[in-house]
């Protein structure tokens, strides 16, 4: 009975005339209870029940009446402009033993940020422990950009890619990449191993 007073209490009497029959009803109720009449008590309790139905009814009626259609979500539309692709060599190392190839396995650290928007950092191989990431070059395990942006890389060497949405992450975008985002990616090169090419067979003389 304290329980039903204390929800009574905090309704917010929109429908004035529900919460005065409620608090009415649920007084008589009180005195019946007090006065020994359990039957009225009852009675009473089973109209409380029938009043709250009542408004529960009238409550989803006005929300019916007032409720508009949800639209479907539009879908990402492609930006009207974007940028170029463009690669920037931040720092070359004095010596480059090699350069990187297409097929060679490279360990990398790098931080990935978006260019609209927030603007925000969306990667970093800086969150795994410091520990370099490993990929290979020409594959499908990094976006295009970096397979077209990081040939010729040296180990030492730093590069800034400016990408445009359609060699990043595209019109499905990724975690912590909206569709059709450009971004940049800072990268430097910490070992490369580039692939080995099998020798040729010399072809044997006639004698």
């Amino acid at each position: 009975m304290l329980r039903l007073c204390l929800v009574l209490g905090v309704v917010h009497a929109a429908e004035v005339d529900y919460v005065a029959k409620l608090q009415q009803t649920l007084g008589s109720a009180s005195i019946a209870h007090r006065d020994g009449n359990f039957d009225g008590t009852l009675a009473k309790l089973d109209q409380l029940q029938q009043t709250l139905a009542d408004w529960r009814k009238a409550v989803l009626e006005k929300k019916a009446a007032g409720a508009t259609p949800v639209e479907p979500e539009k879908e990402p539309e492609p930006p009207a402009e974007s940028i170029e692709f463009s690669m920037n060599q931040t720092y070359v190392p004095a010596k480059c033993k090699r350069k990187a190839e297409e097929g060679a396995t490279m360990r990398v650290h790098y931080v990935g940020k978006l260019l609209t928007g927030s603007k925000k950092m969306f990667a970093s191989s800086f969150h795994t422990g410091s520990t370099p990431f490993k990929f290979k070059l020409g594959s499908s395990e990094v976006v295009g950009a970096w397979n077209e942006g990081l040939v010729g890389m040296c180990e030492g060497e730093r590069r800034r890619l400016m990408v445009p949405w359609h060699m990043g992450h595209g019109k499905e975008g990724s975690k912590g990449v909206p569709p059709y985002s450009d971004l940049q990616y800072d990268i430097e090169l910490i070992e490369l191993a580039n692939p080995k090419i099998p020798p040729t067979k010399k072809a044997k003389k006639e004698l």
